[in-house]
């Protein structure tokens, strides 16, 4: 997760770059462990989402100039936080699936649906 959430690009790199000579060696459970951790950030975002959403409807009716700057930022916010969101879950893709490739490739194990 920590690749996914570009917290760790030196991990990131060596899992794109491994050296020939390096085997990187993953139990099965800390996969599983990924995609729980994967799908519960997912709940607390839907949650997050639908609290911006509240927040928005609430600028969106009062007149004033500060809720127009403040309904202006909350949308930019829910802007950035879709992005981010869709970068953390396409680093998490990369990683898992450089991972199953690596696997398949150094254990003789290579399938032609890993691409």
């Amino acid at each position: 997760m920590s690749i996914a959430k570009g917290q760790d690009s030196q991990a990131q790199e060596l899992l794109q770059n491994t050296p020939s000579s390096l085997r990187i060696a993953v139990p099965s459970i800390c996969f599983v462990e990924s995609l729980t951790t994967l799908e519960q950030e997912e709940k607390y975002n839907l949650d997050f989402l639908r609290n911006l959403d509240i927040q928005i409807n609430q600028a969106e009716r009062d007149n004033s100039d500060n809720a127009r700057l403040l309904l202006f930022r909350l949308e930019q916010s829910r802007t950035s936080f879709f992005e981010r969101n869709n970068e953390v879950k396409e680093r998490f893709d990369v990683a898992f699936n450089q991972q199953i490739r690596n696997d398949y490739i150094k254990y003789g194990y290579f399938s032609r649906n890993v691409k």
